[in-house]
């Protein structure tokens, strides 16, 4: 399996599901009502490797390195959405912090009117939460585990109740993490041993069935918000959890192919177009609309994934190669006060 061809998938649908004209075409939109297969296999890429130590240094340095874009771009969009509201500079500060703090869905929408953002608190969370059940040993974890499937149909119920004042968006965490566990042993036991050929069509085969019952029914499935289905809705719950383990095991096949450069370039700068995509998917859809382009929406969807997938990866390899990186994705502390540092020691 190449990692960068996977991460390179799951970008792409990830560019495809943010996209304005999506829901537009009426079969795209029944699809990606309950499409969490995106996520579910962006969250399973830790546990092909090996835990961190939760406390380690390298532990707390790879968070800080994931948390300090999170915290750059939401204060940035934090303070735009304060200059253009009317909203008191107290509240402003208060729902800012809040979201900085809790990292979920709904916060982060009023904060800095970026609800994906949740993403990258709820990754660092799930990251330090592997990295505790693994150092409990065999016995310990599989407890653990246990202890996270018997509550997996609750936590939806909690999470509307009190997420606004649990850290770093811990419910899809914790609803993602058995079913994170699930899609790499699946791969690892089942998929893994087969032909890649038959691998590909046996996924694809199941994603199939399971996606085609969630479309029939009408199933509606957000992990970042927490709108999951619970114990009240056992058959929803299962198919929409089975959406996302099948089809992260179909993308974790399918990047068993050799699919070219191209899917790989988009997963090695995968953090940076995820958090550029919603802005160049923006400036995209409104010269469409106001250039009243494209008025077929099938082509108009098309076009703008194609458009905004292109400037993306262009922007995202831009940014990357250039000083800029250093102050917003410094990899550690040596690289982003490297000058600094080098200065002192003169």
């Amino acid at each position: 399996m190449n990692l960068n061809v996977l991460k390179g998938l799951l970008i792409l649908f990830v560019v495809f599901d943010h996209n304005d004209f999506a829901r537009s075409v009426s079969v795209v939109g029944d699809f990606l009502r309950g499409m969490s297969f995106h996520v579910v296999g962006f969250l399973a890429i830790p546990f092909l490797r090996e835990a961190m130590q939760p406390l380690s240094r390298r532990s707390l340095a790879y968070m800080v390195r994931l948390y300090y874009p999170f915290l750059l771009l939401s204060l940035a969009m934090g303070l735009v959405v304060t200059v253009t509201t009317a909203a008191p500079l107290t509240e402003r500060l208060h729902v800012m912090a809040l979201a900085l703090y809790n990292g979920n869905f709904y916060t982060l929408k009023a904060a800095a009117n970026m609800g994906l953002l949740w993403y990258l608190p709820s990754f660092i969370a799930l990251v330090w939460l592997y990295g505790v059940f693994e150092a409990q040993g065999r016995h310990g974890k599989a407890g653990l585990i246990g202890l996270l499937v018997l509550l997996h149909g609750v936590l939806g119920a909690w999470a509307a109740r009190c997420q606004d004042y649990i850290p770093l968006g811990l419910f899809p965490a914790l609803y993602a993490m058995p079913l994170c566990y699930l899609v790499v042993q699946l791969h690892r036991r089942v998929y893994e041993r087969l032909p890649v050929q038959l691998a590909v069509a046996l996924a694809a085969l199941c994603f199939a069935l399971v996606k085609g019952l969630q479309m029939h029914w009408g199933l509606h499935f957000e992990l970042g918000a927490m709108e999951v289905a619970g114990y009240d809705a056992v058959h929803q719950m299962l198919v929409n959890d089975l959406e996302g383990v099948t089809g992260a095991l179909l993308l974790f096949q399918v990047s068993r192919l050799r699919l070219g450069k191209v899917v790989a370039a988009f997963g090695e700068v995968s953090l940076q177009a995820y958090l550029m995509h919603a802005f160049i998917a923006l400036a995209v859809a409104k010269v469409l609309i106001h250039g009243h382009l494209l008025e077929q929406p099938v082509l108009r969807l098309a076009a703008s994934f194609l458009l905004t997938a292109g400037l993306t990866l262009m922007a995202a390899r831009w940014l990357m190669a250039s000083p800029l990186k250093r102050w917003l994705f410094p990899r550690d502390r040596a690289e982003l006060f490297g000058r600094q540092v080098a200065m002192k020691r003169a």
